[in-house]
């Protein structure tokens, strides 16, 4: 009887223990938030927990728990353990030790990554009672605007590709047209995640002449889907036109398969059908056409038909020693020209420059049109154009169009400028040969990158009196020549810096 009582006893000890863990542990209770707390790659989260009674948690155990195993941060009574935190964490944990006195326990998380999301355990023990609660992260990241290459050609086609990284989770890319149609499935996509997890998106596009206009490529991130968007227009200069020839054969071709599939009756009446579709297609092209050549003018290029016929007024020009400066030597031929910086014993007339090195062509223009090219090469320093015959030529001069001068110049190898009044800086690419044609009755005088037939500039004004071209071959001591049209292609792999101009019927 005496082994029962105590065995009573012992049992009731047990329960009245069981009875004031669960007081205490009904009391104690971690407050974490139940809708998962969101960050963003490299930015700094707080993990809300907090003891529900705000008892002081200075003197506890605090342990933060990801995925159930991997210890994130620890801290024992007024110290954390770092030799107890995973590697992945290391010095990116923060407690707030002031706010442990009321029962805060929030544990701050810096630089976040990919590999942080997941659950997280709020575990805290006293020397009476423990109690724990779980939370969820989730971590986001939005990476780059879309960005738009040319990655290929094929026929009349052009391949487009849009890519972006830096994403996670992974997003959705769209291909949209101007009308808002969705072209995706048309594409191909290639995903990549890095080492970081972060996603690589590329995908490739193939548009056709008949598709060019406004391309737009969509990336929708995230359940709020934030959008993120690049657009391109696409011109009728990324495509080749089909050569007339071409389209009639083509057409010929689809004509000869409808009379061989069809019976003479339906060949004539889908023939006829076809010549029709033909014309509307004629009529199409040549609106095209004329749209391109707009934009061609527009972005200031010469069209192929206006170039050929400013290369046929090419005219021949010979240098006139008697207007060089005494520091040029010009060949007997009158065709060689070079700056030795070294002042030569000649006549000082009034034709004659006395303090530039300039020298200016013998054949000077009154009337038409008048076109020569100079290839200068990579040359760093130069001048090009025309000077009046009344423009004056002692002292320091003026190079502007006020005082007889029309003058385009080049110097340290990238600072192109017309000589205007102020002068002009020109943002365009130094060319490697240089095209100068003169439209006297229209008052024009431009300047062509021979090369892409690029517009460099072009004066506009009234000529009077005179004009010849002007030269100045730069201090690089490296002789200008200048040849005639028939001479060009003969001279073409010399090195120096050359002039090629044409014979004209208009030149004097």
């Amino acid at each position: 009887m005496r082994g029962t009582g105590c065995l009573l006893r012992s049992e009731g000890i047990l329960l009245l223990l069981l009875q004031v863990y669960s007081a205490y542990a009904d009391n104690f209770k971690v407050e974490v938030p139940v809708e998962p707390v969101s960050a963003h790659v490299g930015s700094s989260v707080l993990l809300p927990c907090r003891i529900s009674t705000g008892a002081s948690a200075v003197g506890m155990e605090v342990r933060w728990v990801k995925n159930g195993n991997e210890a994130v941060h620890v801290y024992v009574s007024g110290a954390d353990l770092e030799g107890q935190q995973s590697l992945g964490f290391k010095g990116r944990t923060h407690l707030n030790k002031e706010a442990l006195g009321a029962g805060n326990v929030s544990l701050q998380l810096n630089n976040v990554r990919v590999s942080d999301e997941g659950s997280y355990q709020c575990l805290i023990v006293s020397q009476s009672w423990f109690t724990d609660s779980t939370m969820k992260l989730k971590v986001s990241a939005v990476g780059s605007s879309p960005r738009f290459t040319v990655a290929g050609r094929l026929d009349s086609d052009v391949t487009l590709q849009c890519d972006s990284e830096g994403w996670f989770p992974k997003p959705e890319l769209q291909w949209r047209n101007v009308k808002g149609a969705d072209l995706t499935g048309r594409a191909v996509l290639t995903e990549k995640q890095g080492v970081d997890r972060l996603f690589t998106l590329q995908s490739a596009l193939q548009i056709s002449e008949q598709e060019a206009d406004e391309i737009t490529c969509l990336i929708r991130h995230g359940e709020e889907k934030k959008v993120l968007e690049a657009r391109v227009h696409i011109g009728g200069e990324f495509f080749s036109l089909v050569a007339p020839l071409w389209k009639g054969l083509s057409v010929f071709f689809i004509v000869c398969l409808v009379l061989f599939a069809l019976c003479i009756s339906a060949a004539v009446y889908y023939y006829r059908k076809k010549e029709a579709t033909k014309e509307i297609q004629r009529q199409n092209l040549l609106a095209e056409c004329d749209d391109l050549r707009q934009e061609i003018k527009s972005k200031g290029f010469a069209l192929k038909s206006e170039w050929k016929q400013i290369q046929a007024e090419s005219v021949a020009v010979t240098l006139d020693p008697d207007t060089a400066h005494c520091r040029l030597t010009v060949s007997e031929d009158g065709k060689r020209v070079r700056d030795d910086c070294i002042d030569k014993n000649v006549p000082n007339t009034e034709r004659r420059f006395d303090h530039h090195p300039f020298v200016l062509g013998r054949e000077g223009f009154i009337s038409g049109r008048h076109y020569w090219e100079v290839e200068v090469g990579k040359r760093v320093n130069w001048k090009l154009g025309v000077a009046s015959e009344s423009a004056r030529r002692k002292g320091v001069l003026d190079l502007s169009p006020k005082e007889g001068y029309w003058v385009l110049q080049l110097m340290f190898g990238h600072d192109l400028r017309a000589l205007t009044d102020p002068e002009t800086p020109l943002k365009v690419l130094p060319p490697l040969k240089v095209g100068v044609h003169l439209d006297y009755e229209e008052g024009k005088l431009s300047f062509y990158r021979v090369e892409d037939r690029g517009v460099i500039y072009t004066f506009l004004g009234k000529f009077s009196g005179k004009l010849f071209p002007f030269f100045y071959p730069g201090d690089e001591g490296e002789e200008l020549v200048i040849l005639n049209k028939d001479t060009k292609n003969k001279d073409q792999s010399d090195n120096s810096v050359s002039l090629k101009m044409g014979h004209d019927k208009t030149g004097m």
